[in-house]
């Protein structure tokens, strides 16, 4: 590219950047480090021009903020004359459109970017009455918004300045300030921390509104959710890519060919590796990406081509695939047998996987009685490793009694005393039926939040653990991790109580996502010797949810499924039981002192909160009552009528193959 060329281009994104920075520092937003980036590439291709932080600041209301100070000469050499915000000399601003053919030109599909309410906002007119001031305050809440999403959409358009000046500079050190890189690892923070507090409050109060507003299933904020209008641009090979020394340079055709084989040969590797297990591939581009939800199944094989175990018919009516070296069969029901039996490769090796929530156990199970026990196991965990817990408010009575029952606080034992109450009805006869499975429990109590995955209850290799990633912030010593604990003895005590031995840890997935049982085949051929890796395995899943939150098989294959109806309470006759049995872990009367002697020495302390969480109006269990001032607690579990309980579990029965 000729020098003037080159140089014209430099200098119309300077102009962007001069437009963006005077927009952004009129309306109140810091964004200085980009002009001392702006201010030394201008000075290295030899302009004195550049205009100093100071002469863009404006002011105003927030309605009507515009950019200002925003002209500057450019050099007579290069064509003369004076650049505006306004667009002159045909050069795009953010607020301006170009007069010329925008084919080859950086798109704006919304050409102004001050931060304000925009101009055409009229919010509906609020009449006098009881409900007028929640009106007012929902649209302040509204106006707020929509100043926010206007800051949204200027701060894009100012990271593709910033990406422009990334994508064209040289390899001299001069060209690549120090400030620009860190005003990146600025926006890339506080864009992460943004979409953490925001889904936080678009997902729990603005939920509440979407329902309020009669939304059936209001969707949580998602990470990204693109139009196609909206995809960022492919980059285009050209006079901006560059050597490593820092020169222009222009791929080949050679080159080109080179480079787009080499990438559809690694798309057809990652597509499904060896194992089944499916890679997504590498995008070179954001817009090639897909923002749909990520898939948690490893895709079957054509299983016409796999290696047959068993006869043609077998291997077309169970065989699903592949995972991990193991050849994996489903079950399918009985015509005859109105969906209480399954049948199977009967000469194969048979798994059974429990989900846990109303499925294995009843909702209570793995919601609220767990709730409750492993608020105490937290008590007693602070108490070990923190010891200001207790506020030096706390009468000495209240808080010797409270630190003897922490101490006295036996997790196992009380698991032990509710078990038979939790475990699903007919689960133990089911086990008895079936003494040739062996068996696994898989649920989703992780989650992801911004495409990334929160391990709140599974360790590094997806099972779940007991430790806290982190040490304990006062003692600086590894901490169990109640949620994860709590879980894992729970489970325990149900497998001991079902006459169930040798289970691995639960396998834990993400909350919404559908279970992959690729996973359990990974974890069989770990448990396998060499000698018998490849023996067939069918895997069934007995879960009281077909479908994921997005309407999908819950597993890898219809014929992997045993879907049962959902065991989401106790009967009548075991209300009282299990009233007792929690009356006899943690006495309402004994946690009413507590909680009244906490509140009344700190209201702010983790305990008041924990407790209020554990009792509050979605509580199946453990109930709050009378005024705020004067409460009491008291235990009412969910129950149903002894005739509505859930029917017995189907059997699977062997189809002799051999």
């Amino acid at each position: 590219m000729p020098r003037r060329a080159l140089i014209l281009l430099i200098l119309s994104l300077l102009t962007d950047t001069h437009a963006v920075l005077g927009s952004s520092l009129a309306n109140g937003v810091a964004l200085t480090p980009l002009q001392s980036a702006a201010t030394a590439i201008g000075r290295a291709l030899g302009f004195q021009g550049v205009p100093d932080t100071k002469e863009l600041r404006g002011g105003g209301d927030v309605r009507t903020q515009t950019q200002s100070g925003m002209d500057f000469k450019l050099p007579a050499a290069y064509g003369g004359g004076q650049i505006t915000s306004k667009g002159a000399a045909g050069i795009d601003g953010p607020t301006t459109k170009s007069t010329q053919s925008t084919q080859d030109s950086y798109p704006h599909p919304v050409h102004s970017y001050g931060i304000g309410v925009p101009e055409d906002y009229f919010p509906v007119p609020v009449e006098e009455g009881p409900l007028a001031e929640t009106m007012q305050l929902v649209q302040m809440q509204e106006r707020a918004l929509l100043i926010q999403a206007s800051r949204c959409r200027a701060a894009v358009y100012r990271l593709g300045v910033l990406q422009r000046i990334m994508q064209g500079r040289g390899g001299e050190s001069r060209l690549k300030p120090k400030d620009v890189m860190q005003e990146i690892a600025q926006w890339k923070s506080t864009t992460i921390e943004m979409q953490r507090q925001l889904g936080s409050c678009l997902n729990t109060v603005g939920r509440d509104v979407a329902m309020l507003l009669g939304e059936k299933a209001p969707s949580s904020l998602p990470a990204y959710e693109l139009k196609p209008h909206e995809m960022v641009m492919d980059t285009k090979d050209g006079p901006t890519v560059r050597k490593k020394d820092g020169s222009l340079a222009t791929k080949t055709p050679e080159a080109m060919l080179e480079s787009v084989t080499a990438e559809q040969e690694a798309e057809a590797v990652a597509k499904v590796s060896d194992s089944g297990v499916y890679q997504q591939p590498i995008s070179k581009t954001w817009s090639e990406a897909t923002h749909e939800q990520p898939s948690s199944i490893s895709p079957a094989k054509d299983v016409s081509a796999l290696a047959r175990c068993f006869a043609p018919d077998i291997e077309a009516k169970y065989r699903v695939s592949t995972y991990h070296g193991v050849p994996v069969y489903g079950a399918l029901p009985i015509p005859a047998a109105k969906g209480m039996a399954f049948e199977y490769a009967g000469d194969s090796e048979l798994h059974v996987v429990w989900d846990v929530d109303q499925t294995k156990l009843v909702g209570e199970g793995t919601n609220d009685v767990e709730l409750v026990i492993k608020c105490v196991l937290w008590w007693k965990e602070e108490l070990t490793h923190d010891p200001n817990f207790v506020p030096s408010k706390v009468p000495a009575a209240i808080k010797k009694e409270f630190k003897d029952y922490c101490d006295n606080f036996d997790l196992q034992a009380a698991f032990k005393k509710v078990i038979h109450l939790l475990v699903r009805p007919g689960a133990k006869d089911f086990v008895k039926a079936h003494p040739q499975a062996k068996w696994w429990t898989f649920t989703n109590k992780d989650r992801a939040v911004d495409g990334q995955v929160v391990r709140d209850v599974s360790d590094e290799d997806g099972l779940v653990g007991i430790y806290q990633p982190a040490p304990h912030e006062v003692s600086g010593k590894k901490v169990v991790d109640a949620n994860k604990y709590a879980l894992r003895v729970l489970d325990a005590a149900a497998c001991d109580f079902l006459g169930i031995r040798n289970q691995e840890r639960p396998i834990i997935g993400v909350r919404g996502q559908r279970k992959d049982l690729a996973r359990v085949a990974k974890l069989i051929k770990e448990k396998r010797s060499p000698l018998n890796a490849a023996r067939p395995a069918t895997i069934i899943l007995i879960d009281d949810r077909n479908c994921d939150a997005y309407g999908k098989c819950q597993v890898n294959d219809e014929r992997m499924l045993c879907h049962v109806p959902a065991h989401n309470a106790v009967s009548e006759d075991q209300a009282a039981e299990l009233k007792a049995a929690m009356e006899s872990i943690l006495p309402v009367d004994t946690l009413l002192r507590f909680y009244q002697a906490f509140r009344a020495a700190d209201p702010a302390h983790a305990l008041i909160q924990c407790v209020d969480i554990m009792s509050d109006d979605q509580s199946m269990l453990l109930k709050k009552k009378g005024p705020s001032k004067d409460p009491y607690f008291e235990y009412l579990p969910k129950s149903r009528p002894a005739r509505d309980q859930v029917p017995p579990l189907p059997i699977l029965k062997r189809d002799h193959c051999r």
